[in-house]
């Protein structure tokens, strides 16, 4: 079985990026930070309160929000860290699964004395773990921003398409171990929307897909993430389907994507399930990235700012997401409060 990607990536060539790769060193941007035995990256920049923590999304970095973290953390700490078995990160137990990437960035941003309250941003499935953070800490977040966030995850198991949380358990099971052609071939440049990160990043991240390839072994890779996903997709669409009022209350939930704002009634369908991410909260605003791709923080790095400026102001100044104006931010920390 695969995970098939939520957007396909053509690849183009950046002249001598595989040679350049190779020959610099390619030190993390962040610091690891140990958390029982083990390592993660963690990458903070700035000052303020609330603490933006970035989740990145499937086989993805924490230096693939280069585009956005500078600009936060003119405003405000902002924070990219990579998840145990990718970036510079050491592998974990359970690596992707919900339950340890959860206990993961809990204990890494106590050990790493980062304070709360905390914005949660996620990408694709990303938000995911978010959604999965706020429900088992509650009282650290102040908002959550879903970027193209990914409920919506097509797999193929034995020749079968569909959604993840249209098979069952068993049926997941039985597309391990995967065969061999699961492995792909090495990435050799990085193409469409990676190379829109400044070259030196195109050759961070082209050796650590290089490194992520290498290690990739699909005979003993097993069912474990895929079940954790399959849970917690199953988990949110019924908090939100079921639910008289919204389930999380009056918090400042902002959603970026790619699509349109839907009707509630589109909530009920597995189809367009990504709809439910709208009625969250009584606290939401919907902003539509006209024209991007999956990965909005690339394609459009200024709504993503915009975004978060204006999820940092709501949170601040203890207003509605509808009366906070990023345009006319207003740099209130909260440490000072």
């Amino acid at each position: 079985m695969r995970v098939l990607c939520a957007v396909i990536i053509w690849c183009f060539t950046v002249p001598h990026l595989h040679s350049q790769a190779l020959e610099r060193p390619h030190q993390p941007p962040g610091r690891l930070v140990d958390v029982g035995g083990r390592k993660l990256h963690l990458d903070c920049s700035g000052s303020g309160s609330p603490t933006i923590i970035f989740e990145a999304g499937g086989d993805a970095y924490a230096i693939d929000w280069a585009l956005v973290q500078p600009r936060i953390a003119q405003q405000t700490r902002v924070c990219s860290y990579d998840r145990a078995g990718l970036g510079w990160s050491d592998p974990g137990p359970a690596d992707e699964t919900v339950e340890q990437t959860r206990a993961d960035l809990h204990s890494l941003l106590l050990t790493a004395k980062e304070k709360g309250p905390y914005i949660l941003v996620g990408a694709s499935v990303g938000g995911a773990f978010i959604r999965a953070y706020q429900r088992a800490f509650p009282k650290e977040v102040a908002a959550l921003v879903f970027t193209n966030s990914a409920n919506h995850i097509g797999i193929s198991v034995k020749g079968k398409v569909g959604l993840i949380w249209d098979l069952t358990e068993e049926e997941i099971r039985s597309g391990y171990p995967l065969p061999a052609s699961a492995k792909g071939s090495e990435r050799t440049h990085e193409g469409e929307p990676f190379n829109r990160l400044p070259p030196n990043l195109q050759q961070d991240r082209l050796w650590l897909d290089q490194r992520h390839w290498e290690s990739f072994n699909p005979a003993t890779a097993g069912p474990e993430a895929t079940l954790s996903w399959h849970r917690e997709f199953l988990q949110e669409f019924d908090e939100v389907k079921n639910a008289t009022s919204p389930v999380l209350g009056r918090l400042p939930v902002i959603v970026v994507s790619s699509n349109p704002v839907l009707g509630k009634s589109d909530c009920l369908s597995h189809s367009t399930a990504a709809a439910c991410l709208d009625f969250l909260s009584s606290n939401t605003v919907h902003i539509t990235a006209t024209g991007s791709g999956h990965e909005v923080h690339l394609y459009q790095p200024e709504t993503v700012i915009q975004a978060l400026l204006q999820a940092v102001s709501a949170v601040r100044n203890r207003v509605p997401l509808s009366g906070a104006d990023a345009a006319k931010f207003v740099s209130h920390d909260l440490t000072r409060s």
